[in-house]
C-alpha cells in the first residue's frame, strides 16, 4: 500500500482508476489536480479522489506514483512543470492512446528528475468526467506498457497496479504500439465520426427518419462518434503518421469493394464477408480465453 497516489486528470479515465485503486486498497490517499473545479468537486463527489488541487506544486513530491490522465497533447508540458518539484525516485505513468509523443526534453529528465513508464490501459466509454467513471472500467481489459527502458523497476510496479486492479498487462515497442492502435482504435472512431457526419449531409428530405431508424451498425456508429472531440482531435494528430497509412490502406480496399460491386462481382463480395466473420468469430474466440 502506498500512502499516496496523485492522479492528474481525473475524468473517465482518471476517476475510474481512483475508484480502482481504493477497491483494492492500494493506497491510503488519492489526489487529484485538474485546472476544471467542478470536474474536481465531481471526482471527490464520487469518492474517486480524496482531495483536489487545481494547480502542481511542491506538495506533488509526497506522491510516490503520480499517473497522467490528461489528453495526450499536454503530457510533455505537464511532464516538465512535475520536473520543476519531483525527484528521480517518483514514478509517473500516463494512460495516453499514442505513445511516441515524448519530446527531447522530457526523455532528457527522465531517470533524472522521475522515472516514467508511458502505459495506456485499452478502457473507455463514449461518455466522459469523473461523473462517468466506473470502478469496474479496467477489469479484464489489456493495459499495454510500453517501457523507455526495461531493467527499470518502475516497470515492475506500475505493471503489478494495473494488474492489481484487474488488467491483463502486455509489453509492446512504441512504434508497434501505436500502429496496433491506429488500425484498431483510432480508424475506427475516424470512420465513426466521419461516416455520422457523411448521414446528415445527405440530401434527404425527413433527416428525422435518420434518428427514428437509426438501429444496428449505424447506432453503434453514433455511439463510437460521440466520444470526446478534444481527446479524438489529439490522438488523431498525435499518430498522424500511422493513422496516414492505415486510412490509405483502408481507402484502397473500399475502391476495391466499390469495384466489385460495381463488376457485379458478388463472389469476391462473398468471400469478403465470410473471411470477415471468420475473423471476427476467431477474435472473440482468443477473447474467451483470455
Amino acid at each position: 500500500m502506498f500512502d499516496e497516489i496523485t492522479i492528474i486528470g481525473p475524468g473517465l479515465i482518471g476517476a475510474s482508476l481512483g475508484l480502482a485503486l481504493k477497491s483494492k486498497k492500494i493506497c491510503k490517499k488519492i489526489i487529484g489536480i485538474d485546472h476544471s473545479k467542478k470536474n474536481l468537486q465531481d471526482a471527490i463527489k464520487v469518492k474517486a479522489i480524496d482531495e483536489g488541487r487545481e494547480v502542481i506544486d511542491v506538495r506533488i513530491q509526497k506522491s510516490p506514483i503520480i499517473f497522467l490522465c490528461t489528453p495526450v497533447s499536454a503530457i510533455n508540458d505537464v511532464l516538465i512543470e512535475i520536473a520543476n518539484y519531483s525527484s528521480k525516485d517518483q514514478i509517473i505513468s500516463d494512460v495516453g492512446s499514442v505513445k511516441n509523443i515524448f519530446n527531447a526534453k522530457v526523455l532528457k529528465l527522465n531517470e533524472t528528475k522521475f522515472s516514467l513508464v508511458p502505459g495506456h490501459p485499452i478502457a473507455g466509454t463514449e461518455h466522459s468526467g469523473a461523473l462517468n467513471s466506473l470502478q469496474t472500467l479496467f477489469q479484464n481489459k489489456w493495459c499495454i506498457i510500453t517501457p523507455l527502458n526495461n531493467k527499470n523497476k518502475s516497470v515492475k510496479i506500475i505493471s503489478q497496479i494495473w494488474k492489481k486492479i484487474g488488467m491483463k498487462v502486455a509489453k509492446m515497442k512504441i512504434t508497434e504500439h501505436d500502429k496496433i492502435m491506429s488500425i484498431t482504435s483510432h480508424l475506427p472512431h475516424l470512420i465513426a465520426f466521419t461516416i455520422v457526419g457523411t448521414a446528415f449531409n445527405l440530401d434527404i428530405k425527413k433527416k428525422q427518419a435518420l434518428i427514428n431508424f437509426s438501429a444496428g451498425g449505424f447506432k453503434d456508429f453514433t455511439r463510437i462518434g460521440s466520444s470526446d472531440p478534444k481527446m479524438w482531435t489529439d490522438i488523431f494528430f498525435e499518430n498522424k503518421a500511422f493513422l496516414n497509412q492505415t486510412v490509405n490502406s483502408f481507402l484502397k480496399d473500399i475502391n476495391k469493394f466499390v469495384n466489385n460491386l460495381n463488376s457485379d462481382n458478388r463472389s469476391e463480395i462473398y468471400k469478403l464477408l465470410k473471411r470477415t466473420k471468420q475473423i471476427r468469430k476467431s477474435i472473440l474466440k482468443r477473447e474467451s480465453k483470455n
